[in-house]
This record gives structure tokens, sequence and C-alpha cells, in this order.
């Protein structure tokens, strides 16, 4: 199932056309049905188009290879890590990190998400993910962990899936993030600078 997003990334990785507004995938187009598009491809091309970084992990240590690699570009000491989960990746291959966004300013955030959301490319957010923080106590600098499962067609979907699997504590501060590109537009809210480290279930 994998191999077609995998081609579609390494395509959006080695050309620069593969950046542009162009080739947005629109769900609501009347062919967009027809012509048998994954939502995974969908997401992944919108995605970049919007100037996300997607590094698809078959495991978690490719998870921990590609972490090196990102602090090394990006130059930062370490990581805001909220979740424990995470943080027990993070221990288990001694990379350094905060719990308070405050404590590192100019680094990057290492977070679950609720949901990748493929009409936009974008990335949702809540109060599970940032411990009730808005996200604008955060730096612009984020990497994603997410599961393959937790790509839907769009917003409505998500909100869907979101009252069926946590009826008994829906989240608060629900929002989306996306690539600093989107659309073209320069001062688009919420554009930040994201790492999508999309790990094999």
């Amino acid at each position: 199932m994998w191999k077609a997003i995998k081609n579609l990334l390494k395509k959006a990785t080695n050309t620069e056309e593969d950046l542009n507004e162009e080739n947005h995938i629109d769900l609501f187009h009347p062919n967009y049905s027809d012509n048998n598009i994954s939502v995974d491809e969908v997401f992944a091309t919108n995605f970049n188009a919007g100037g996300g970084h997607f590094l698809f992990c078959e495991n978690n240590n490719e998870v921990f290879q590609n972490l090196k690699e990102i602090i090394k570009y990006e130059n930062v000491n370490d990581l805001i890590c909220l979740d424990d989960n995470l943080q027990s990746i993070l221990n288990q291959n001694n990379i350094p990190f905060v719990k308070n966004p405050l404590d590192s300013p100019y680094t990057l955030s290492f977070l679950n998400c609720e949901f990748l959301i493929a009409f936009d490319g974008s990335i949702m957010l809540s109060a599970h993910q940032t411990s009730g923080r808005n996200i604008d106590d955060f730096p612009s600098n984020f990497i994603i962990y997410a599961r393959p499962s937790q790509l839907v067609e769009n917003v409505g979907a998500a909100l869907q899936k979101l009252r069926t699997l946590k009826k008994e504590n829906l989240p608060s501060k629900i929002t989306s993030i996306r690539g600093k590109n989107m659309h073209k537009f320069t001062n688009i809210q919420n554009a930040k600078n994201i790492y999508l480290l999309l790990v094999e279930e």
C-alpha cells in the first residue's frame, strides 16, 4: 500500500516543481474519485506543496535517524517534548528535551497529532498534544509523529472521528498547523516549519 506514497514522496523531494501550488490536489474536484487517488497520496501531495517536510519511517530506528538529521540541520540543542511516549524515544536515544515551550524558544517541538488532513495537507492538534497550551506558546518549528491510521479526508471527518474515539474525553483547543508555503500565502494563520515523521504501524 505504501509503495505509491513512497514513490510520490521521492519525486516530491527530488524536484522543485513538486513544491508549487499547481500540484495541490482538490478533494472536491470532479475527477478526484474517478482517478482513484488515495487519501495518503492526496495528503502527501498537499503537505509537500505547502512546504512541509515529509519523512516516511518504517520503524522507530528510522525515526531516530531522521530526528538526528533534523536536529543537525536545524542546529538545535534540545527538543520540546510533552508526551511521555515520545519522551521515551528521546531518552532511549540520548536526545535532550525540555517540557516547557517557554524554556527553549528557539528549538523544535516534538509532538503527536490528532489527525492528518488530506484536503489541505494540514495537521490537527488539540490540548491533548499541547498539554492545554495555546499553539502560539510554541516556537514555529515542529516535528510531528504520526501513524497512517490518522489520515483523514477533511476536517469534518476528523471531528467525527474525534467524537467517536474520544467521546469520554473530548479535547479542547483544536487547531490545525500547516506548512509555510501553503497556497503561496506568506502570512497564513498557523503557518509553521513542519517535519512529519509518518511511522508505519
